[in-house]
């Protein structure tokens, strides 16, 4: 249990800080009364401290706002913070979703053989055996299937009310797909379906209805959701409204049109068979719908009443120009539609399909309140408090006032700057309290102090010995020591800061900081400065490493330092690398699988590995650099990256003699460049 915070109103001071006078003078000092100028004193000091605990209690966004400054820059909005790169298939569906023109689209995991596995002769035959027919050919029993994990295949489906061409819904699919493509998986293709047209013929019985252009309207939304279900996209506060917690709103990728519900989309499932049952509940659900009197599908011209397959390279769509014609509204068995109801009808039927337009920024996050400025350094000296028979304030002494009591104003002065001094000191760590809470601020400081102000009618440059400048690095250097001291524990203390913010993120760097002695080089930073920078560095690029944590590279774009794995940018700056010597890299064995055009790749790369040389498999290759030479921190290094690395993935850790690393480097990037122009090729980019 924590301890109760005792009240900070005047009363409960004053009361216990006269019973602490009592307790530590009760034998000399014996009367306690408010004449009393000790007594005084205390009234006056404990008004400070109402003051000082008044502020303390302001709202944080208060606290944090100070000289303009944003109170938030260290802390991130749901919208920053939350989403994360595609997880789920559920995920790589919203994202594809949110392509423009794409009305629907399914992930489906590669399950077929690719290569097979000689485990007598340990060998990888690429591509795996097949039959004359095609299949796959009967395997001894010392040669198995491997089926490689983590491949994917996109399938599309194309809106109708989109003008967009399906080959560029194609190319924005892959930019997206690839620019947030998981660790140590792929996309084998994306498909855009072709459409299969469904026409029907249906008579329906309807109640008493004032507007039949809008029932019509309302029947033909019915059968084009069942045939071809969309996914609607809602505003953050319809999902607040649902429901949902901020987390769940924010899980997943962050969308450019809006959010997702997680139970809409798993209603969204491919059509491939469509019933006519089915068809007549969905009508029979519409307002003003009393019967439905007939219903089949036209196939050719010709009825085709129970069921109606579709093509499995082809999604269905409602052909509402074909089936126009062929659905009646009938009110006792006479016809109530004509053209022009038909023709109203498909206006408002289009007009309500229609997507609405992205939302605003300021509608797919959640933003705190401003901050308020409260001035909430400035401290008024308990001086100017006092009685004028003090002569202390602002008033001070009349000019009749003899040397002597000039020389016991002073001495009071004094003697009340002790306090006064640790009250300003307060006052300033309180309005300092964001930088000691920022990953920004790269200063050394972590207590703060400020002189006691006086416009000059207080007298207190009379008994401060420096000149005012001078006077503040004096009380800096008690508040927080000298400058070397300084430097040790306050970046200690600042460290301990920055770890209270990496845990808020289930982060932290303690083990790194005691792999490298505390002393400074002569002419660089100690470990714990490079530590303190470090963490900053971690805390500010944290939305991108937290959001990419599980991400791999984007092999469509060029290589190079902004185009790299979410684990591979967290590695560096939780292992401090930054020198050139010290470049690791990350091979994704998946992308090292035989593709068209290969005609020399017999076997497999990294063919050592295991059976199954692809398959959720990553490779770090590390320098045997000057830093790595070290067995303890190599160590760490390897602990790290299988720490760090998603847990799904089996782990390789590679070192090479720097005289090893420039051949594999210049490997690497012709690998990378070959890879990337046979697939922007393959993809039409």
């Amino acid at each position: 249990m924590t301890a109760e915070v005792p009240p900070l109103d005047f009363a409960s001071l004053r009361e216990r800080g006269v019973a602490l006078l009592q307790r530590l003078a009760g034998g000399t000092w014996t009367d306690h009364n408010a004449h009393d100028p000790g007594i005084t004193i205390l009234e006056q000091l404990c008004y400070a401290l109402t003051d000082l605990g008044y502020r303390a209690q302001y709202d944080l966004p208060d606290l944090l706002a100070r000289d303009g400054e944003d109170p938030y820059a260290s802390l991130y909005t749901p919208a920053q913070i939350l989403p994360s790169g595609p997880v789920t298939v559920a995920d790589l569906r919203k994202l594809v979703i949110d392509v423009p023109g794409v009305k629907n689209a399914w992930i489906e995991l590669v399950d077929e053989p690719f290569a097979s596995f000689d485990a007598v002769q340990a060998e990888v035959s690429y591509p795996a055996p097949k039959d004359a027919a095609g299949r796959a050919a009967a395997a001894s029993p010392n040669v198995s299937e491997i089926r490689v994990k983590g491949l994917y295949r996109v399938r599309i489906e194309k809106s109708d009310l989109a003008d967009i061409d399906g080959g560029e819904i194609r190319r924005e699919a892959a930019r997206r797909l690839h620019g947030c493509r998981a660790l140590g998986e792929d996309f084998q293709d994306i498909t855009v379906l072709q459409h299969q047209n469904v026409v029907l013929a249906a008579a329906l019985e309807i109640d008493a209805v004032e507007d039949a252009a809008g029932l019509l309207a309302s029947v033909y939304r019915a059968i084009a959701e069942y045939i071809s279900p969309s996914v609607r996209f809602r505003t953050l506060r319809e999902m607040l409204d649902r429901g949902r917690r901020v987390d769940e709103i924010f899980e997943g990728p962050l969308l450019e049109q809006g959010f997702i519900d997680a139970e809409d989309l798993a209603r969204m499932e491919r059509r491939t068979t469509l019933h006519i049952s089915d068809l007549i509940h969905a009508l029979m659900a519409v307002p003003g719908v009393a019967a439905v009197k007939s219903l089949y599908f036209l196939v050719g011209g010709q009825p085709k009443k129970w069921l109606l397959q579709i093509d499995a390279d082809k999604t269905p769509r409602f052909d509402l120009g074909s089936s126009a014609p062929y659905i009646q509204l009938q009110k006792r068995g006479l016809q109530v539609d004509d053209n022009v109801v038909r023709g109203a009808a498909r206006d408002l039927y289009v007009k309500a399909a229609s997507r609405p337009q992205r939302p605003a920024d300021a509608e797919r996050d959640l933003r705190p309140r401003p901050g308020r400025d409260r001035n909430v350094a400035a401290y008024h000296p308990v001086q100017q408090h006092f009685p004028m028979a003090y002569g202390i304030g602002t008033a001070g002494l009349p000019r009749s006032a003899p040397p002597e009591r000039r020389a016991q104003a002073k001495q009071l002065k004094a003697y009340l700057m002790f306090y006064e001094q640790l009250l300003a000191n307060q006052f300033a760590q309180l309005a300092n309290a964001g930088r000691l809470l920022s990953f920004h601020d790269a200063s050394a400081d972590s207590y703060f102090s400020q002189a006691v102000q006086d416009d000059g009618t207080l007298g207190l440059d009379a008994i401060r010995r420096a000149a005012p400048q001078e006077h503040r690095e004096a009380l800096q250097r008690i508040t927080e020591g000298t400058r070397d001291a300084r430097y040790k524990a306050g970046i200690r203390r600042r460290n301990r800061f920055l770890d209270h913010l990496l845990a808020r993120f289930g982060e932290q760097f303690r083990e790194y900081s005691l792999l490298e002695p505390g002393t400074a080089a002569k002419d660089g930073p100690t470990s714990e400065e490079r530590l303190a920078h470090n963490k900053r560095a971690f805390l500010r690029d944290y939305p991108r490493i937290g959001r990419n944590r599980g991400t791999g590279f984007n092999y469509l774009e060029p290589a190079g330092e902004g185009n790299a794995s979410g684990l591979e940018l967290a590695l560096r700056r939780k292992l401090g690398i930054s020198a050139p010597e010290e470049r690791f890299y990350v091979v994704e064995h998946i992308l090292l699988r035989p593709i068209a055009g290969d005609r020399y790749q017999h076997g497999p790369l990294f063919r050592a590995a295991k059976a199954d040389p692809y398959s959720l498999q990553v490779s770090f290759v590390f320098p045997e650099s000057a830093r790595y030479l070290d067995w303890e921190f190599r160590k760490f290094v390897e602990h790290t990256v299988r720490e760090e690395t998603p847990a799904h993935l089996s782990v390789h850790i590679l070192w090479r003699k720097p005289a090893e690393m420039p051949a594999f480097a210049h490997a690497y990037t012709v690998w990378l460049e070959q890879l990337r122009s046979h697939r922007l090729a393959e993809l039409g980019l």
